[in-house]
């Protein structure tokens, strides 16, 4: 996916985390660019969850051709904007969403799926909206719930 497992076994947590960070950031800066032709203005803020919901609206009504790597990097720009918002940690996870982002304290962890979000958002459309969903995930670490968003 993001080459999580193709990293140097030898490499500490922090290593890892800042190699991960590197290609998930580069996925997301290839969708940006693939969805330029939108005019979304993507700039990783919190409100530009609206402008990524919207060109995932032009890939659902088949306007924005996407291919299977800009799909990611579509999830990649959604883990970007709470990673860069909120702090956290990318783990590994299951099939449905191979990589997560994982915020908030011991405890209180929110682990944030997009992967498979931004699949439903771009196969079934609006009812799959990204902002609701990204709205339950920062719920979730203000009130400090330990919780699984997918």
């Amino acid at each position: 996916m993001f080459g999580f497992l193709k990293i140097n076994q030898d490499a500490t947590r922090d290593e890892v985390q800042e190699e991960f960070v590197a290609r998930v950031a580069d996925a997301a800066q290839d969708f940006v660019q693939a969805a330029g032709s939108t005019g979304a203005v993507l700039d990783y803020s919190l409100s530009s969850v609206h402008a990524l919901d919207d060109a995932l609206e032009a890939a659902h009504l088949g306007t924005l051709p996407l291919t299977p790597m800009q799909t990611v990097g579509a999830a990649a720009y959604l883990y970007e904007v709470g990673r860069r918002a909120h702090g956290g940690l990318y783990e590994v996870c299951d099939d449905e969403d191979p990589v997560v982002l994982v915020c908030g304290e011991p405890g209180a962890e929110v682990c944030f799926g997009a992967i498979a979000k931004v699949e439903r958002r771009i196969r079934y459309g609006a009812a799959e909206a990204i902002p609701a969903y990204f709205d339950l995930f920062s719920a979730a670490l203000q009130t400090g719930e330990a919780r699984t968003i997918r």
